[in-house]
């Protein structure tokens, strides 16, 4: 009859390999390391063309239909020609700003945008400011969108 001793492990049992596990361990953890920071890097590095990005811009409003909700504006330091045609920009816009400063949070047409009452098409000149995204169709136009105004004057 055989005893078992507890103090002791038996002596056929192999010790574990430590050292392989801990160096898969860190080469798994280095290769996950470095992959993320390569996404990271050629995510950023990368232009998504379905990201719109608003600009800010300042200039005369010089035509105006308050029912298309289209307007022609001539940006502040570009020169047109004689050829050039008008910069039509759709006006999206749910609020905006008066010259006063009062923020209009509802669906009301700019007032320095509006005409006569009764007549929607203005051709009066007014300063604005406005924040807009310009959409790239594929050709060598852009669409001009508005989506926020504020009126200068």
């Amino acid at each position: 009859m055989s005893l078992i001793s507890v103090d002791r492990p038996p002596e056929n049992v192999a010790a574990p390999p430590n050292r392989g596990r801990r160096r898969l361990a860190a080469l798994c953890l280095g290769l996950t390391t470095v992959g993320l920071v390569l996404g990271f890097a050629a995510a950023k590095l990368s232009a998504d063309p379905h990201t719109a990005r608003t600009e800010i811009i300042t200039g005369t409003v010089t035509w105006s239909n308050e029912q298309t909700r289209l307007i022609a504006f001539e940006r502040d330091g570009v020169t047109r020609g004689p050829d050039d045609s008008d910069t039509i920009y759709s006006v999206i816009t749910y609020g905006w700003q008066d010259a006063g400063g009062t923020v209009h949070a509802d669906d009301t047409y700019p007032s320095c945008l509006a005409g006569t009452p009764g007549e929607p098409v203005s051709m009066d000149r007014h300063r604005v400011e406005i924040k807009a995204i310009h959409r790239d169709t594929g050709g060598e136009q852009q669409e001009h969108i508005a989506v926020a105004v504020r009126c200068l004057d």
